[in-house]
């Protein structure tokens, strides 16, 4: 009987994917090596035969130099140290003179100067000042057009070791080009062996997201890391909606069972704040103080909690015709007192006077977004509130002054229990949850909500939702 036949390790295919694609580029650095090295060597080469002439040129500028005053003074002191000075000089230029002609194109200079430096040398020892000078002048004029020949065959051989680099280059780029093509080939033709079951398992996780959880039934068809990864995901899709329904049970028991002991607790404080059951002295007034700060702050998270799980538990809106100032001014008069503390004033700018939507998610998306601008605006400045059409959607801007959000902390900040880095300005210590609200909300209207620039504001957080033309 026939076994079936087992498919591949991812690490297998991966492995064999490196192989292949290390294969051109092992050639490539190859060929970058030799092609450097023999520039390299080359330019050493030349560098240094232009060194030596450049030395020499130097060398017999000043032997010449050297020549010329040996000679003269000799030619008025006629001592026997400098006849043998200037016969040394006359020696190292003639020896220097010949090193120098072997590499230059310049036969007839280099006659010209020997013979010269001949005539000089049989000269020197009795002719006068006068004579010698025509001499020395020639051979200083002829070592002048020596030095020229040399700069001129140093500046070629730079032009042509340059050429050599270009072409050296031009023929690496090629190659270079080559190569990379034909990697990307392999790692593209390596790739797609295993893009269709990674895609398979994308669609898998992406499924575990949606709230509907539909897991796709197929199986993943691959390597067998991806197919038991597929296995894995098809498990903890099941544990997570295990999970996602304990979750909201525990959430919903226990914001609702906080709410009696905070509220003993709440009315405790309050009769010790009242001194209604005996006098309180300076430390126990702060102590009370604190403990009604707290309740307090555990009232407004414990309300948060509730409204973000009635949230989640709303399945379905219910769509129907406001006005929209109604809404609008019921919102701003419930936080006219926090509002007024911190002199801030609302500026509205409304043009829509009806709008088909959800009353209380509605609310719920403006509630949130007022509470941020009086929370994090600057104190004494506006809010700007705006309700207007675009296209085929419906804007709510609402603007305020005060810290600006970066732009890589601004699609976390609708991320449920996500707090930025600006402070609070009121006494409650946020939870994270407003944003997130907001966003929830007008996902569940079929709009989005994010974080604009505007030119009038630090600030700007814009709801979009869908709008009805009756509407208008």
């Amino acid at each position: 009987m026939r076994m079936p036949v087992q498919p591949a390790s991812l690490r297998q295919f991966v492995l064999l994917s490196f192989f292949m694609a290390l294969i051109p580029l092992g050639v490539l650095l190859w060929q970058s090596h030799s092609a450097l090295s023999d520039v390299s060597r080359y330019a050493i080469a030349e560098a240094e035969s232009s060194v030596a002439n450049v030395r020499r040129a130097e060398n017999m500028q000043k032997l010449v130099n050297d020549i010329e005053r040996s000679v003269l003074q000799f030619s008025i002191l006629k001592t026997d140290a400098l006849s043998q000075l200037a016969a040394t000089h006359l020696n190292n230029y003639q020896q220097n003179l010949g090193s120098v002609c072997l590499n230059l194109a310049q036969p007839v200079l280099c006659a010209q100067q020997q013979k010269q430096l001949e005539l000089l040398f049989d000269s020197y020892l009795h002719e006068s000042n006068e004579e010698l000078s025509p001499i020395l002048q020639k051979i200083r004029q002829q070592q002048v057009q020596l030095t020229q020949v040399i700069w001129a065959l140093l500046e070629q051989r730079l032009q042509q070791q340059q050429v050599y680099a270009e072409e050296a280059q031009s023929h690496l780029a090629w190659q270079t080009v080559a190569l990379v093509v034909l990697t990307l080939l392999l790692v593209l033709w390596a790739s797609a062996r295993i893009t269709a079951p990674v895609k398979m398992l994308d669609t898998m996780i992406r499924s575990i997201g949606q709230a509907s959880h539909h897991f796709p039934h197929d199986k993943v068809d691959g390597p067998r890391e991806l197919t038991e990864l597929g296995e894995q995901l098809r498990w903890l899709a099941s544990r997570l909606q295990q999970l996602e329904a304990l979750r909201l049970i525990l959430l919903r028991h226990a914001s609702h069972e906080l709410k009696t002991p905070l509220s003993s607790i709440r009315e405790g404080c309050a009769l010790l704040s009242e001194q209604l059951v005996g006098p309180l002295n300076a430390q126990q007034m702060e102590v009370v103080s604190l403990l009604n700060g707290s309740a307090d702050r555990l009232s407004v998270l414990t309300e948060q909690l509730l409204d973000y799980n009635k949230l989640l538990q709303q399945a379905k809106p219910e769509f129907g015709w406001h006005d929209s100032h109604t809404l609008l001014q019921n919102c701003f008069n419930d936080h006219a007192l926090s509002l007024q503390q911190r002199e801030q004033k609302i500026v509205l700018d409304c043009q829509l006077p009806r709008i088909y939507t959800d009353s209380m998610l509605f609310r719920r998306i403006l509630d949130n977004l007022i509470n941020n601008a009086q929370a994090y605006g600057a104190e004494g400045s506006n809010v700007w509130v705006n309700l207007r059409q675009h296209d085929k959607f419906m804007l709510l801007d609402v603007a305020n002054n005060g810290t600006p959000i970066p732009a890589e902390l601004r699609a976390k900040l609708f991320e449920p229990f996500q707090r930025g880095k600006a402070p609070r300005f009121d006494a409650v210590q946020g939870s994270g949850l407003g944003l997130s609200i907001v966003a929830d909300c007008a996902r569940l209207l079929g709009g989005l909500a994010e974080i604009i620039d505007v030119n009038y504001a630090d600030v700007c957080i814009q709801v979009r939702l869908p709008l009805v033309e009756d509407a208008v």
